[in-house]
């Protein structure tokens, strides 16, 4: 694997004339990391009562409910000096209580200090800490006098000690286990392309994003990914159905149908279909179409055009079809056998022009200009979430694309070579793409080619 980082001075800019500035809405996932990548850490907050809340930091939170989680996720260095302090403050607080113990009959063979005298504090904290560790080094006056039955008071806080001791040390080893084995530091191994692509193949527009891990040699354990699309405008101006600021995006390659299984070990290309139920279509473009109305479900027209599902209705009889082509058959042979009986009226029924032509003839292209002004206000997340292979924890990588990181009728530069009998991902071109000339195939050619690919 090539060490270097560098992206090509002629890499292609994405969107001449738009830049972030444009963009009035924040990201939900930041960029920050090098090599254009994300911490995989949702950027949002809470606000209670017009003021940001302090969750997950609610002292109320984290003593009542999940104070052991929300610890694993402070840095390594908070944790453990935090561990080391409680630690010392009950060596503390267990010296001053043999302090006064010893103190109440120190003239009796039950004291901790010299003949005669009380336990200082300095000593005390010796015994305290002789205790906790059970190393056992000897007491001031070398005698263990605190053993006898009359020696309660001693004996009690000895054994409250060493039960807090016991207890402290398995939380401590757990705790350290959890944070050393925690695999969300894992997604930084994933990459995401810096740019995604939208291009238009075979008369249908794709989306594409470029994922790789850089662990190849150790893949991830049953990988899968899912795509969200974040539309500003339309939660909040959503007047009839249930607002939703994140809409699911269908995957057709790797299929999600097959739960999206990818390898990331090879760098692969995922795609999404800008189809009439696709979140990236405009609202007028998929009213404009005679499809069946998704009702909330998450449809895909390729499923229409495999035979998986019908969603092209007759707007005279409601019989649904897999594609128009079927449904302009079936309208043809309807005019057919009305034209044949006189007692048919024309109104309402399949030789109605203003039912059937408008719907099937003047059906709307969706366009890259479309695509653009969709954009500006959506957000797209891509999740990647897989098993860490060594000590099998599930972990999720994130990452984002809005227009001002999306190009158009592109393509990603191969990036995988051979060199001395030996396979290299050349990071170099990672994130490289280059401008393809658009083909455009006609009807016939298009039906030839079954599915889009």
């Amino acid at each position: 694997m090539y060490s270097s980082f560098e992206t090509a001075d002629e890499e292609r800019q994405p969107l001449k004339g738009f830049s972030k500035a444009h963009h009035a809405f924040p990201r939900l996932i930041e960029r920050n990391r090098d090599f254009f990548q994300s911490n995989s850490k949702v950027k949002i907050e809470n606000k209670l009562n017009g003021r940001r809340h302090i969750f997950p930091w609610s002292l109320k939170y984290i003593i009542n409910d999940n104070w052991f989680h929300l610890m694993l996720r402070w840095p390594t260095i908070y944790s453990l000096t935090a561990l080391l302090l409680l630690w010392v403050l009950w060596l503390v607080i267990f010296a001053w209580m043999y302090v006064y113990v010893d103190g109440r009959n120190p003239l009796t063979e039950c004291g901790l200090g010299r003949s005669g005298e009380p336990i200082k504090f300095l000593p005390a904290l010796s015994f305290s800490l002789e205790t906790c560790t059970t190393v056992g080094y000897s007491l001031p006056n070398d005698t263990n006098g605190f053993f006898d039955s009359e020696c309660y008071g001693i004996q009690f806080s000895i054994y409250l000690q060493m039960t807090w001791s016991m207890i402290f040390n398995a939380f401590f080893t757990a705790f350290i286990f959890a944070r050393l084995s925690r695999c969300e530091q894992r997604s930084a191994q994933v990459l995401f392309s810096k740019q995604a692509i939208i291009e238009k193949k075979d008369g249908k527009w794709l989306f594409h994003v470029r994922v790789y891990d850089l662990d190849s040699q150790l893949p991830i354990v049953e990988t899968h990914m899912r795509m969200y699309c974040a539309s500003w405008m339309k939660y909040k101006e959503e007047k009839q159905g249930q607002p939703h600021i994140l809409h699911s995006m269908r995957i057709f390659d790797p299929n999600d149908e097959l739960n999206s299984w990818i390898f990331t070990g090879v760098p692969m290309t995922a795609s999404h279909h800008i189809d009439a139920y696709s979140p990236l279509a405009p609202l007028d473009y998929r009213k404009d179409l005679n499809i069946m109305k998704g009702h909330g479900l998450m449809l895909r027209e390729m499923d229409q055009i495999s035979g998986n599902t019908g969603g092209w209705p007759c707007p005279v009889c409601g019989e649904v079809y897999e594609t128009a082509e079927q449904l302009k058959t079936h309208i043809k042979f309807n005019k057919i056998l009305e034209d044949a009986d006189k007692n048919v009226p024309i109104n309402g029924t399949h030789r109605d022009p203003s039912i059937v032509v408008p719907q099937l003839t003047e059906k709307k292209e969706l366009t890259k200009e479309d695509i653009i002004e969709t954009l500006k206000d959506k957000e797209i997340i891509v999740v990647v979430e897989g098993i860490e292979p060594m000590i099998s924890g599930t972990f999720q990588c994130l990452h984002s694309y809005r227009l001002e990181d999306i190009v158009f009728e592109s393509r990603f530069v191969p990036c995988v070579e051979t060199e001395n009998g030996k396979n290299f991902v050349n990071l170099d071109k990672f994130h490289e793409v280059k401008e393809i000339e658009t083909v455009y195939r006609s009807e016939e050619e298009y039906k030839s080619f079954g599915e889009c690919s």
